[in-house]
């Protein structure tokens, strides 16, 4: 998910703000889902997101921004390890007690909780204003049945960008790769062993993300579909299988990379492992870059960039799931209120704001297309470009799909299965379990 470089959130803004990456509060004590105090004009909103300290620091940014805006509304944020996070907003949306009053929601969570009445409808207004502003891959999650139970804030990518580690192609006398048998070539090449471990990773592709992601672009980019007409899953087809076994034969057989980043074992994921000189290249998110500016010290465009991810054919189509987003609690006692913040954080200049902060390639299309973004964030001009060749990903859990697909990736690539086509059929099976 997305943690990033800030350009609005300032280094004495983050030191003023450091408390916030802990368990916090933006203003005064917590609260419970609507909650109000001092008073029927003074309204206290809970607010619940992930730990993450440029975003938690944006998010404090803005809610104060809100409260001076709006006297009467304060709004209490508390932060929590992603690991729990998502644990914890789903129980407190199914028992239907407590949490918060607004939730920074990961848009495919909405999926179990849009149909229930969980989370707070959005005025049909404000509704069709969204459908209009957005590309359609950040908002088909929080749907049901004709209502719109939330707002996209970002539109969630993970195809088209690829992180390159510049010292090392210039230490390999390699250049960035324009094409998919280029991108092999350099990875084959770049690739460097101590003995029987890596000591750089050529292509390391291999995490939660990015094998379900190119495996599924890779389908669509050869002018066929992992999905039926009516929403179920075709992955037996031959561009299926062509795919899994190009991304399959990339561990086996180039030995570009191990499987280290879905079985375990590993200190760094493979974008920090990049940063860390140990990985030449990693397809990732533009939420990748904060880390290597904040964190290791890196610039970009010197020690490492963000480049064109090349493709496998010639379409240039991928699939992509909701992001984050914001909802309201059904159970509110302060909906107008809601509401109203969700208005402001809605509005151009506060969304630009926040994007920039975080790294994000907006939902809405004037703010993704417009100079004023583009100008604060240019790497991400290759992303822009390639939004209008999106899919949204499909009505289903998309952690089960995730998970399904690089449970069947890594068996197969140890050689559990005897063919393709018996690792497909049995990947088949058990993705239609998902929407059954």
């Amino acid at each position: 998910m997305k943690r990033v470089i800030s350009f609005i959130c300032s280094i004495s803004l983050a030191a003023t703000l450091a408390g916030c990456s802990n368990s916090s509060s933006a203003s005064g004590s917590t609260a419970g889902a609507g909650n109000a105090s001092g008073g029927s004009d003074s309204v206290t909103l809970t607010m619940w997101a992930h730990q993450n300290e440029p975003w938690n620091n944006a998010w404090l940014q803005k809610i104060q921004e809100f409260e001076d805006a709006n006297p009467g509304i304060t709004i209490n944020l508390e932060t929590f390890p992603y690991d729990e996070f998502e644990s914890k907003v789903q129980t407190s949306l199914i028992d239907g007690e407590g949490g918060a009053d607004i939730y920074e929601l990961w848009g495919g969570w909405a999926l179990d909780f849009a149909p229930t009445g969980a989370l707070l409808e959005i005025p049909e207004d404000f509704a069709n204003q969204v459908r209009s502003d957005c590309y359609a891959p950040t908002y088909g999650a929080l749907e049901s049945s004709g209502k719109l139970y939330g707002i996209p804030m970002e539109f969630n990518i993970e195809n088209g960008g690829l992180l390159v580690n510049l010292h090392l192609l210039d230490q390999l006398g390699l250049s960035v790769p324009a094409t998919w048998e280029e991108l092999k070539e350099t990875a084959i090449s770049g690739t460097q062993m101590d003995g029987d471990t890596y000591a750089v990773k050529g292509f390391d592709f291999v995490n939660w993300d990015s094998v379900p992601y190119l495996y599924l672009s890779m389908i669509l980019q050869q002018g066929s579909n992992y999905l039926n007409e009516d929403g179920s899953f075709n992955v037996e087809t031959e561009e299926s299988k062509k795919a899994f076994d190009e991304l399959a034969s990339l561990v086996t057989i180039d030995k570009v990379t191990d499987l280290e980043g879905l079985t375990g074992g590993g200190t760094l994921e493979g974008y920090q492992q990049l940063y860390a000189n140990k990985a030449l290249m990693v397809p990732r998110g533009p939420w990748t870059i904060s880390e290597g500016i904040q964190t290791f010290g890196l610039t970009l465009g010197t020690d490492f960039d963000y480049v064109a991810m090349p493709w496998y054919a010639d379409q240039h189509k991928f699939a992509a799931e909701n992001g984050w987003s914001l909802a309201g609690n059904a159970k509110t006692s302060s909906s107008d209120a809601v509401i109203k913040f969700m208005q402001f954080i809605y509005q151009d200049d506060v969304m630009t704001e926040l994007n920039v902060s975080c790294t994000q390639v907006p939902s809405k299309k004037s703010i993704a297309e417009s100079e004023a973004y583009l100008e604060q964030m240019p790497y991400v001009k290759i992303l822009v470009d390639i939004l209008p060749d999106a899919q949204f990903i499909g009505s289903f859990n998309t952690d089960r799909l995730k998970e399904t697909i690089n449970n069947t990736f890594v068996s197969y690539c140890q050689g559990k299965y005897g063919s393709i086509d018996e690792a497909m059929a049995d990947m088949s099976g058990k993705l239609d379990e998902i929407i059954s």
